[in-house]
């Protein structure tokens, strides 16, 4: 298809960005944008099929029969952000927002599969993944588990493609080349002091007061450790205490280690553990870190996939696309490791700023430059075309 093609579509990916930025839902709870993507797609004549409680895979009848099969992810959930942009088409849904791009790549993949769907001999098979609770980290296993990159006669997809936007720089393209993501784990810190009344003190262990000192550790370390690549260490969340006359026995904290490499996150785990036997020699309290789940690991874009990407990209931004290198890695992470796994993958990233409004991910005002959408739709078009 040419680029004059492609226009027809503007107007069409654009109000679906705009539909699924006024009705975000939560992870899990997403009801109505599953039940709306699922008419759309029914519509264009497309086989779909749940993954419960609101994923969708989706096939078209027309590309059956194809050599290879392309795996195309959409996320659907939203955060629970309570949007500042002042857009006319704002959510309206209290305390809930697209605040991480996934209402723009709804958009672009349910266009995609409308152009698709009149395309007979299109030469790769696309299958759709509509994906839920991504920002939760439950999404893919759910997917996976419904059969996401199940081909047939036991064999897998020969290609997953994933996207997102950011909104730091002006319209382009950004690919890695190798390593696309980072390792990261989830932690909680939970510390055990002695609860008594304020004026008997003594008697007491003062969980708090050791909390504060944990959270310092935290951010020492993080500021003051040299690795061979980027990283960090956080705390999100802090609870502890029930009234202001009783010294608290217990603070919960949970927070996250970061880190491009391996290496790098076991010794900051190493680090914080090392802290924190300090911390209880100091203070007396009981300062217990652990990681609830297994940790999300990199993944790494598959070379003739980037190489096609790279091709595409030039073509379609020119010098607005970016070839990035180890070098340039940052630490986002995401649990679609787990398709590349198991097929090879490629992850793209969208550059979407609106002047004078480069927020990042999560944010109350994040933006996307709407004007990224329909070159969105043209670039992974090309990418799966070319990938026959």
């Amino acid at each position: 298809m040419k680029k004059t093609e492609f226009s027809q579509y503007e107007e069409e990916v654009i109000r679906l960005r705009r539909h699924f930025h006024q009705y975000p839902e939560l992870a899990l709870q997403e009801f109505q944008t599953s039940a709306f993507i699922q008419k759309y797609l029914e519509e264009l004549g497309y086989q779909v099929r749940h993954v419960p409680p609101t994923g969708l895979i989706a096939e078209h009848p027309c590309m059956k029969n194809r050599e290879k099969m392309v795996v195309l992810r959409a996320e659907m959930d939203a955060l629970p952000v309570q949007e500042l942009t002042g857009l006319a088409y704002a959510s309206r849904n209290e305390g809930c927002m697209h605040a991480c791009g996934h209402d723009g790549i709804l958009a672009v993949a349910l266009t995609l599969a409308k152009i698709l769907s009149g395309q007979k001999d299109f030469p790769v098979a696309v299958r759709f993944l509509f994906e839920p609770a991504e920002e939760i980290g439950e999404g893919t296993v759910r997917m996976l588990d419904g059969g996401a990159l199940d081909k047939d006669k036991g064999r897998k997809a020969d290609g997953f493609l994933m996207f997102h936007y950011a909104c730091d720089q002006p319209l382009g393209m950004a690919v890695h080349k190798g390593q696309a993501s980072a390792m990261i784990g989830k932690m909680e810190i939970l510390i055990k002091g002695k609860s008594s009344h304020w004026c008997q003190a003594e008697k007491g262990i003062d969980s708090i007061y050791a909390a504060g000192l944990v959270v310092q550790k935290v951010h020492e370390i993080s500021r003051d450790y040299v690795g061979k690549g980027p990283h960090v260490a956080g705390i999100g969340t802090i609870h502890g205490g029930e009234y202001p006359n009783i010294i608290s026995d217990q603070v919960k904290l949970v927070g996250n280690i970061r880190a491009c490499y391996r290496e790098d996150f076991e010794q900051l785990k190493k680090a914080l553990e090392q802290a924190f036997h300090k911390v209880e020699e100091v203070t007396g309290a009981q300062v217990c870190l652990s990681f609830p789940k297994d940790p999300v690991l990199p993944f790494a874009n598959d070379p003739t996939l980037t190489a096609i990407a790279a091709d595409t990209g030039r073509t379609i931004f020119g010098s607005r696309f970016l070839l990035e290198g180890e070098d340039e890695l940052f630490l986002t992470g995401d649990n679609a490791y787990q398709y590349y796994q198991q097929t090879k993958g490629l992850f793209c990233v969208f550059l979407a700023a609106v002047p004078g409004e480069e927020h990042p991910f999560h944010h109350p005002k994040f933006q996307i430059d709407e004007r990224i959408l329909l070159p969105s739709v043209q670039t992974l078009y090309e990418i799966i075309r070319k990938y026959a």
